[in-house]
């Protein structure tokens, strides 16, 4: 069985598409095999969607209204229709990978460059949300089931709240948060769902700071439809009570929850550290399906950050190989994956 067939009665099950898998006829049988969803990995970021050349040609004609481009996001797009597969965006507003230039006068090609004011930013961000969603809306309607609106908005500790370090904070201050999604809410289509996406999410006082200052003013507004908890895992870091509980919070605001990066960093390949993997990702579904199945947690969508072993993004950001899919540097099956299959027997 399949994993889409195994979760079809439960939530939709994605994983990350990456720049190779584009070309890949055997990434493309086992998406279609295994997937009901993609993300782009990187396609579909602020930075493929701003036009560097055009803006700084000529940033008095678009200096509220950046000039944009599609050619790379295409791409994934097309990928996804051409094989069937529905498509999480990600992201409209992040700090990262959005270029800095972006948020300077002039679109000025120097750090030390004033920022822009914070009229200016506003127009330059309700602009670009207008710009992606119109472009995705009506070249691909229907394709795009969910988009993560803003992304990583939490520093990394608890005394620093806020990432105060970004440039949407530095240049609108913390409301820019509020601010994207209004205006991913008056151009998205209708049904399209808007979702706030972090790290670390289970971790108690990012949970509490995301449910505080971030999902009860969007509740308050009606401007959010769901919480993405990435859900990059280090095996045994990690407590998966911590986790639970805070899907559990999240989904006491009536909202979705999708886990939207999900995988599971360990270095040890041989077979003790492949059942220490497995029973972790088997205790994870465990949780998901249980949150679903008692209305705890309305978990609509779960995406893996990768097909397999050799295309995980953990090993360069780790340095240090990691061995945190379902799947085989092959596709070949791991314990892991007959793990997340027999955990719907088992809930």
């Amino acid at each position: 069985m399949s994993l889409k067939q195994a979760y079809e009665p439960y939530f939709k099950i994605g994983t990350s598409v990456s720049w190779r898998n584009l070309e890949s006829e055997q990434a493309k049988d086992e998406l279609k095999k295994h997937y009901s969803s993609i993300t782009a990995e990187n396609g579909m970021k602020p930075m493929f969607y701003l036009d560097k050349e055009a803006n700084q040609a000529n940033p008095e004609k678009y200096k509220s209204e950046p000039a944009l481009k599609f050619d790379i996001p295409r791409k994934f797009l097309d990928f996804a229709k051409e094989n069937g597969l529905a498509l999480r965006g990600h992201v409209l507003v992040w700090h990262n990978q959005t270029p800095f230039w972006f948020f300077k006068e002039n679109y000025e090609d120097d750090m030390e460059a004033p920022w822009a004011d914070k009229e200016t930013m506003l127009a330059r961000m309700e602009h670009m949300i207008k710009g992606v969603l119109t472009f995705v809306q009506t070249e691909y309607p229907g394709l795009v089931y969910a988009w993560d609106v803003v992304n990583e908005a939490v520093e990394e500790r608890e005394e620093q709240g806020w990432r105060q370090r970004s440039g949407w904070y530095q240049t609108i201050g913390e409301e820019f948060l509020l601010y994207a999604f209004r205006f991913a809410r008056k151009y998205a289509a209708e049904g399209v769902k808007l979702f706030y996406n972090d790290y670390n999410t289970m971790l108690p006082f990012k949970r509490d700071f995301i449910c505080e200052n971030i999902l009860k003013p969007l509740v308050a507004e009606g401007l959010v439809d769901g919480m993405g908890m990435q859900s990059h895992l280090v095996l045994g870091a990690h407590s998966l009570v911590d986790y639970e509980k805070a899907l559990h919070r999240y989904g006491s605001f009536g909202l979705e929850v999708q886990i939207t990066e999900l995988d599971i960093h360990v270095t040890d390949p041989s077979e003790k550290g492949m059942k220490e993997l497995a029973d972790a990702y088997g205790e994870l579904f465990r949780i998901l399906l249980r949150a679903k199945k008692e209305g705890k947690a309305n978990v609509t969508s779960v995406t893996f950050w990768g097909m397999k072993d050799d295309e995980s993004w953990l090993t360069g950001f780790r340095r240090e190989k990691s061995y945190p899919m379902l799947f085989d540097d092959n596709y070949g099956e791991k314990a892991a994956y007959h793990a997340v299959i027999k955990a719907v027997e088992e809930v």
